[in-house]
């Protein structure tokens, strides 16, 4: 009988709300006249209007009830602009189809995923006769991984505005929120002009001729003798030197931490997060090179992209790891590169990207070895801004003189663990969550133009 009431909640407007108040201070200065015997005749006109009054309310409350919530509901449409990227502000837009004759004020709120922050996702609007309206709000994702936005909320005032309705309007979306491919996308611009160095990703001079052979060209002054190609020379009465291009097919593994170590934050995006927009980053430069790329993950999850080549390969690498996040899990190196070790036979540039701390140094050293059999191992270590911090710090009182001691105990710790992994062979970086993606980058194209790997 009362089906048509689901999904439906009614409460009072504030106009039923103002009459139902005004009705019971009336009664009251009715009841205190009578008491005291004040116009007798007055009195008994007043006490019929208010019970009128009364029992209209009592008959007009329940039909405004049933008169509206027969009647349409809004219909809410909501447009997306694609994927999302995490700690972006993007734009989402609803649309309002109504069936209302007259111009009516509405309340709305759009059922926003938790781990979000928003801008004007909840407000009042006018719906006016015959005309579709149009709201946009924007919405920042602060965790990777596919994301569902609810029903949106809506608050109806009644046929009689006695009550106000309120009701879920089915519209879920569902969309990927990636990993920040902003920095990928102002590569891709720089790229196309050869102005990468504006990103900080800075190209060195070759080291020897261990390259590529690219193609033939006129004698440049500062070509060596053994770039000149006497052959050509002689058919051209012209000097004639060789170009020299970086390798290409090589193979690249970015091997990425997932542990416990991985959650630490500096600012909104974790060290987790810092990595694997680097990674990214790091894996579309080299892609565009020409190099095979593989992704492997070890800690909280283990996952594997078998090795890749050309840039078109970059939403397979993003489909497989953009949710991907770090646990509360101690890390197994030396699992990890004996895992690595089998998935991945052909010598590679192996970059590991971790946050160790001191008692992981014998295990991490023991994993280093192990890849460094077969492979070429570059380890980017993240630095806490918060420990560089403290040792800006003025110190004022004994608490900060311990704080200023620790700190530098533990830096000094850091860059003992990073002399012995250089002296060993690896290539290691050490640098802080917001300096990782260039640090990386540069330090591949540098490795590349040494004709090391």
């Amino acid at each position: 009988m009362f089906a048509f009431l689901q999904g439906n909640k009614f409460r009072p407007s504030a106009l039923s709300i103002k009459i139902l108040i005004c009705l019971g201070l009336t009664i009251f200065a009715l009841a205190y006249l009578t008491s005291i015997n004040v116009a007798p005749n007055l009195l008994s006109s007043l006490n019929s209007i208010v019970k009128a009054v009364t029992i209209l309310l009592l008959f007009i409350l329940p039909l405004d009830i049933l008169v509206s919530a027969r009647q349409e509901k809004v219909r809410v449409e909501r447009r997306l602009t694609g994927n999302m990227s995490v700690n972006r502000w993007h734009n989402i837009t609803l649309i309002f189809h109504h069936p209302f004759k007259r111009e009516r004020e509405i309340e709305i709120f759009d059922g926003v995923p938790d781990d979000t922050e928003f801008e004007n996702a909840a407000l009042s609007l006018t719906l006016r006769p015959n005309r579709t309206t149009i709201h946009t709000y924007r919405l920042r994702p602060f965790v990777r991984g596919p994301v569902e936005l609810n029903e949106c909320h809506v608050i109806s005032p009644s046929v009689f505005r006695l009550w106000d309705i309120a009701y879920k309007a089915p519209c879920v979306s569902e969309i990927k929120v990636y990993p920040d491919f902003n920095a990928l996308s102002a590569y891709t611009i720089l790229a196309t002009d050869n102005h990468v160095s504006q990103i900080g990703i800075k190209r060195k001079p070759r080291r020897g001729e261990g390259l590529d052979f690219h193609q033939l060209r006129d004698y440049r002054k500062g070509d060596s003798l053994r770039q000149i190609d006497w052959k050509a020379t002689s058919r051209r009465q012209n000097l004639i030197s060789k170009e020299y291009q970086d390798e290409r097919d090589q193979h690249i593994v970015l091997l990425i931490d997932s542990g416990r170590r991985m959650r630490t934050k500096d600012d909104q995006l974790s060290h987790f997060d810092h990595s694997l927009n680097a990674m990214l980053l790091l894996g579309y430069i080299a892609l565009r090179q020409g190099d095979n790329v593989s992704v492997m993950s070890f800690g909280n999850q283990s996952r594997w992209v078998p090795p890749q080549k050309g840039a078109t390969s970059m939403n397979l690498i993003l489909n497989e790891m953009y949710d991907l996040q770090a646990g509360n899990v101690a890390s197994d190196y030396i699992g990890a590169a004996q895992q690595l070790a089998s998935l991945q036979t052909k010598r590679s540039l192996v970059i590991l990207v971790s946050n160790p701390r001191d008692e992981d140094s014998n295990e991490l050293m023991i994993a280093v070895n192990l890849l460094r059999q077969r492979h070429l191992v570059l380890l980017a270590n993240i630095r806490e801004k918060v420990i560089e911090d403290l040792q800006k710090k003025d110190v004022n009182n004994l608490d900060d003189a311990f704080d200023y001691a620790g700190s530098h105990s533990y830096l000094s710790s850091r860059k003992e663990a990073h002399q012995k992994l250089t002296r060993n062979g690896t290539y290691a970086i050490d640098c802080l969550p917001s300096e990782l993606a260039v640090y990386v980058a540069n330090s591949y194209l540098e490795i590349k133009r040494a004709g090391v790997l």
